[in-house]
């Protein structure tokens, strides 16, 4: 089963939200007009197209009805991709979503867990949860989109740290549950977590390591405060870094890749019984087409106004995309 997920950089429609005061650089007064909106999500349906998906996590929408004219553009139309969504608290307007598709399902209703950034912090997006049948199993899919690095990296990875307990505590609740029933828990994280595999977030708090023979060991337990509490989880991620244009998003204030776009995996998807991640699958979904070839070669194409003039390609992040298989 292929799944993906890609931050598909300010989809907005062209349409004045008087409750969201985020979307008023994405209006017609600022030449974000219906006809430039039409052919970003044209570009992005040809784009996932030829991603081809069965499961796609995204950010960066602003509601919606814009994942509706995504989904039912005729380049993907006949995937059928049901929409689990909701609105999020951001202050920019800007939502997370998982789209599935036919004939895989959706059961019970997707959940948004919220993240406490502290009083006098702006809110941030949750963590979209959403339950998939795939063949009679159940597996739990996370999707993220942590705080920006706004301010700094330093400044604000609290932020992303407190973004990374709620994950894991997550993760820790459907582990326990499974347990209950005699089985373990499959568990499919993905998302932009605006930081890299190494950072503190993700590898510490999180608990998300490279080696997957530790995790799929036993004896996986992550040692926090000298004590061994939970199981460490599996970021095969890190494998991008060993390509010579390796990441996901090319950070245009120092000119650097970052791996910020991730899927990271529980020891359940690892075991060899039911669904498991297929080793060696994650990749960055980067074609030619989907390069800036005018500007920087390897860079994603962006759609966005720079500097008076407006680049209309498709997003400034690469999707990331891996697959499960079915034991």
């Amino acid at each position: 089963m292929p799944f993906a997920f890609w931050n598909l950089e300010n989809l907005f429609d062209a349409e004045d939200d008087p409750d969201n005061e985020g979307d008023d650089e994405y209006l017609p007064a600022n030449e974000w007009t219906q006809e430039r909106y039409a052919l970003k999500v044209r570009h992005l349906a040809e784009a996932i197209d030829a991603l081809d998906v069965d499961v796609l996590g995204v950010c960066e929408v602003e509601n919606r009805r814009t994942l509706e004219d995504l989904v039912s553009h005729a380049a993907i139309a006949a995937r059928g991709y049901q929409i689990a969504h909701l609105d999020s608290p951001d202050l920019r307007g800007i939502d997370l979503a998982l789209l599935v598709a036919s004939p895989l399902g959706i059961t019970g209703e997707p959940v948004l867990h919220p993240i406490d950034l502290g009083e006098g912090v702006r809110p941030t997006r949750g963590v979209l949860e959403v339950q998939l049948q795939i063949q009679s199993r159940p597996l739990t899919v996370l999707v993220n989109h942590w705080p920006s690095r706004y301010g700094g990296r330093e400044v604000s990875a609290p932020r992303r740290e407190m973004a990374a307990t709620v994950v894991r505590a997550l993760v820790d609740e459907r582990m326990r549950t499974a347990a209950q029933d005699g089985r373990e828990a499959e568990v499919l994280i993905m998302g932009d977590f605006n930081d890299d595999p190494f950072d503190a977030s993700v590898h510490e708090v999180l608990g998300a390591v490279r080696e997957r023979r530790t995790v799929a060991h036993p004896n996986n337990l992550l040692t926090q405060n000298d004590k061994q509490t939970t199981p460490r989880l599996y970021n095969p991620t890190w494998s991008l870094f060993a390509e010579s244009d390796h990441g996901t998003y090319y950070y245009w204030n120092d000119w650097t890749w970052n791996v910020f776009d991730q899927i990271i995996v529980s020891p359940g998807l690892l075991d060899g019984q039911g669904l498991d991640y297929v080793e060696g699958s994650v990749r960055a979904h980067a074609p030619d087409f989907l390069r800036d070839t005018e500007k920087n070669a390897q860079r994603p194409a962006r759609f966005r106004k720079f500097r008076g003039t407006w680049e209309e390609g498709y997003s400034d992040h690469f999707a990331i995309r891996g697959e499960l298989s079915w034991n």
